[in-house]
């Protein structure tokens, strides 16, 4: 099974993970990033740490909140010396797409974000102005 972290600027993975645990029950294979809560703790060692986190032999997938941010950065500069596959974008229907396949694969993340791309709408296109009028 892949190993996952969420990493993000503040708390927003933190509420993340608490959202996929109401759709998809405990996920042990889910850790968190939440960089720039803790003064003292550099984003430097955040990312050591989570790099190092993932157990011998288990793919890890890393997926940020914001492709060009420092946090996507960081990760980013760790892709030549590290085997781990990096996603940003950090959204629900892409996580509960890599968490519902078990152990994804590099394409079969690439598949995921594909899919979930799609999935960004504005809804008021989509609704039917008939079925939006009050008589």
């Amino acid at each position: 099974m892949a190993h996952v972290v969420l990493a993000s600027h503040g708390r927003l993975s933190e509420g993340m993970l608490n959202a996929l645990r109401i759709i998809l029950g405990e996920l042990p294979n889910v850790t968190t990033l939440c960089a720039y809560v803790n003064e003292s703790v550099s984003l430097k060692a955040q990312v050591d740490e989570a790099l190092a986190s993932a157990p011998a032999g288990e793919h890890l997938i890393v997926v940020t909140d914001l492709f060009g941010g420092s946090v996507n950065n960081e990760f980013m500069t760790r892709l030549s010396d590290h085997d781990f596959t990096l996603v940003s974008g950090m959204n629900m229907p892409l996580l509960v797409e890599l968490l519902s396949c078990g152990d994804p694969s590099p394409d079969d993340v690439r598949n995921a974000v594909s899919t979930c791309a799609q999935s960004i709408l504005v809804c008021n296109d989509l609704a039917d102005p008939e079925e939006t009028e009050e008589f």
